[in-house]
């Protein structure tokens, strides 16, 4: 029994909430049925009982109607009615209003309440009708303005690593915000220029000026133009050199407004809302210049940037320059290790080393020993001084020429140190004063300053520029291997389409909801070219073997891998890349040098140099750009190497003999190559040679996703090169709580 007694305890432990919740549940029943559906409070009334809702509507029903008429009985026996004198009429000479107010009231004291001014006579004004109205409106008549030509229309084609989104860009998840990774595009850019300030002229004069024929119809509202469209479209060119039908381009796949760019031509074909709705959103200074002037895809690859067509010949002619600046630079320090390697035979440590004849390289000061260099001064030949150092960080010869920050000391580091081959040297002068020749090293920001007086900002009034605006739309759907051509027209609402207030002149276009320019002339052909290459470089008879190095650009470069291919085989496979080791050599000592010569970290990064000695890049320079996998499948088939016998090409009309390598991408077509380059045709010699000079390229580190966009570049000034990948001058100077490097 004890037992028994201890189970039902457990049982009742380890289930007591459920215990707690069932007696809860029936008490509650309990209540529900016996205080609520059969309540015990009830009202007794005549001998009957009544529940609390029921007792009113029994007195109202029976005792209120016994009441009233009782009333209308005894009122009858008087001669006199009673009336209310909450609800019913009272008269002016009435003892209870009498000396208090002087005039009837018709529906007693409430009506006081309900209408306290009712005894003013009021005064009627006519007021239209709001089909009056409508009508009035509806008999207003418009000129519309003719939209001004598209002028200096150009194209130009990019092709680079950029960041390329992996999802869809929308509202919500704009291109700053989406999973991206570097990828190759084919970018087209075509710019044209439009006159703004005569677009507001010709719509002044159109709505609210003197092309309106009634002055009552002018319309201050309707003469502020609206961008609506800009409308780019291409024509490719055939295998026989004819033109397709041309044919619309979609807007960028990073633009977060793709879906309301889209052009609605048709007033039946606007989305909910009407023109009203869409005048709205398009009424705004972001979206007119996300319309006119789009973000560009960010560019990866740190030898290529996007810029308008107009800007980017400087661009990559400024760019050319810095190159051979960094080349001579490259060659002067050569020449100048050479020669220190000839005049010292020691190289000491941070603080010395090397006596007599001696030559100590980052040392901390000048000791005063014979032969020493130092990190603040140049060495001497003997105590007597000789020719000074290129070693010094800040300088030698008593800080006056350190390469560091630009020096005026002698020799060769002299001579250059005051034109900007240090820290400072951009400027024209050295840290601690010493005058230079103000020679400012070549640098490709200057574009970006240019192009920034081109962009509409928040503050910009288009109704008052003095020059054409440049405005410019993308194409990134091209395919390698085509050619086109584009022509581009810009477009403006049209306020009163979907009305009659047109003259009879423009009545065919009161349901065109877009007013358009004409469309620009054709561009010049822009090429694509192929981004996979084959050449036949050579043929082994005894194997019948051919030697087919394909080329194929990836992640910015292009890369190449020769292909030892039979009768029969596919030309081209995927490879994983090897670095070339002269390339990792110049890899690393690039890196080293950016890291200011610190080693490597043991995970085999370098030490950030903006980290200090506790950042880690996590960058292996031997993998800089470099593609896991690089698909060198070009979907050819070897069919047969033929040996031919034929006469070179005019005027070198010789015989030769050379082997015809066929291939197949279809089993029915089938296409040829001369086997070697001295048989090749012209334009295959220079696609070769110009994938050659791009192998033997340097490879840099990728440019950092710059989240300032296109309008955080370029607002800072001479002296400021380098820093666009910070986000912008204006981020640069802002960082750090509002002083970031300024912040004294």
């Amino acid at each position: 029994m004890r037992e028994f007694i201890s189970k039902i305890g457990r049982f009742c432990e380890n289930h007591v909430e459920k215990i707690v919740l069932v007696v809860a549940g029936v008490i509650c029943v309990w209540l529900f049925f016996t205080r609520v559906i059969f309540s015990p409070n009830v009202v007794s009334l005549d001998d009957r009982t009544f529940a609390p809702g029921e007792i009113d509507r029994y007195i109202y029903e029976q005792k209120a109607q016994e009441l009233r008429a009782k009333l209308a009985q005894g009122g009858s026996k008087n001669g006199k009615t009673y009336a209310s004198r909450l609800t019913g009429a009272i008269d002016p000479n009435d003892p209870i209003i009498a000396g208090v107010i002087d005039r009837p009231l018709p529906n007693g004291f409430a009506g006081l309440v309900e209408s306290p001014l009712a005894f003013i006579e009021t005064v009627s004004v006519p007021t239209p009708s709001p089909a009056a109205a409508a009508k009035a409106v509806a008999g207003r008549r418009y000129r519309l303005p003719l939209i001004p030509d598209v002028t200096d229309v150009a194209a130009n084609h990019i092709r680079a690593a950029a960041y390329v989104p992996l999802e869809e860009v929308t509202l919500q998840n704009t291109y700053d915000k989406v999973a991206t990774e570097p990828n190759d595009i084919d970018l087209v850019t075509v710019e044209a220029k439009f006159d703004t300030a005569e677009v507001y002229r010709r719509f002044q004069a159109s709505f609210a000026g003197v092309d309106v024929l009634k002055e009552e119809w002018r319309d201050p509202c309707l003469a502020d133009p609206i961008y609506a469209a800009v409308q780019l479209e291409r024509q490719q060119r055939r295998a026989d050199g004819s033109w397709a039908d041309w044919q619309e381009v979609p807007r960028s796949r990073i633009e977060s407004n793709r879906d309301l760019f889209k052009v609605i031509e048709q007033v039946d074909e606007l989305p909910p809302g009407g023109l009203e709705v869409r005048l709205m959103q398009f009424d705004r200074q972001d979206i007119t210049m996300g319309l006119l002037q789009p973000e560009s895809y960010q560019i990866a690859s740190a030898e290529e940037d996007w810029l308008p067509p107009s800007f980017h010949g400087k661009y990559k002619e400024l760019q050319r320059k810095v190159e051979q600046e960094e080349r001579r630079e490259q060659r002067d320090q050569a020449r100048d290790s050479r020669g220190d390697t000839r005049q010292g035979s020691t190289r000491g440590g941070m603080y010395g080393g090397g006596m007599t004849g001696g030559r100590t390289r980052g040392g901390m000061g000048r000791t005063g020993m014979t032969g020493q260099d130092s990190m603040y001064g140049g060495g001497s030949r003997g105590s007597r001084g000789g020719r000074s150092s290129r070693g010094g960080r800040y300088g030698s010869q008593g800080m006056a020429g350190g390469d560091q920050y630009g020096g005026t000391g002698r020799g060769r580091s002299a001579r250059r140190g005051a034109a900007g081959d240090g820290l400072y040297g951009d400027m024209g002068y050295d840290m601690m004063g010493a005058a230079g020749d103000l020679r400012r090293k070549p640098s490709t920001d200057e574009v970006y300053f240019d192009l920034s007086e081109e962009l509409i900002r928040y503050d910009t009034d288009l109704a008052k520029r003095d020059e054409p605006l440049l405005f410019w739309v993308f194409d990134d759907t091209t395919e390698p291997g085509n050619t086109y051509r584009y022509r581009v027209r810009l477009g403006l609402f049209n306020p009163v389409a979907g009305s009659n207030q047109f003259v009879e002149r423009d009545m065919d276009k009161k349901d065109q909801v877009i007013l358009w320019s004409r469309f620009s002339e054709e561009t010049e052909p822009v090429e694509i070219p192929r981004r996979i290459y084959l050449f036949a470089k050579s043929v082994q008879d005894r194997t019948k073997t051919a030697t087919v190095e394909v080329a194929r650009y990836a992640l910015g470069y292009w890369r190449t891998e020769n292909f030892d291919v039979k009768p029969g085989e596919a030309i081209g496979k995927e490879v994983e890349p090897k670095p070339d080791e002269r390339e990792k050599e110049r890899e690393r000592a690039r890196m080293l040098a950016q890291g200011g010569g610190r080693i490597s970290d043991p995970r085999g990064g370098l030490l950030s140099p903006m980290g200090g000695y506790g950042g880690y890049s996590g960058m292996d320079p031997d993998k800089a750009n470099m593609p896991e996998i690089v698909d060198y499948t070009t979907g050819k088939v070897l069919v047969d190497l033929v040996q031919v016998n034929d006469w070179g090409d005019a005027p070198n009309l010789r015989p030769r003999m050379y082997h015809d390598m066929l291939y197949t991408s279809d089993g029915m077509t089938i296409e040829h190559m001369p086997v070697s380059m001295k048989n090749w045709p012209a334009d295959l010699v220079r696609a070769y040679s110009t994938i050659q000079t791009d192998t033997r390229r340097e490879p840099k580190a990728f440019r950092a996703f710059n989240k300032g966009g296109l309008r955080g570049r370029g607002t800072g000034g001479p002296g400021m090169e380098g820093y666009d990948d910070m986000g912008g001058y204006d981020e640069m100077y802002d960082m750090g709580g509002g002083g970031g490097l300024y912040n004294y």
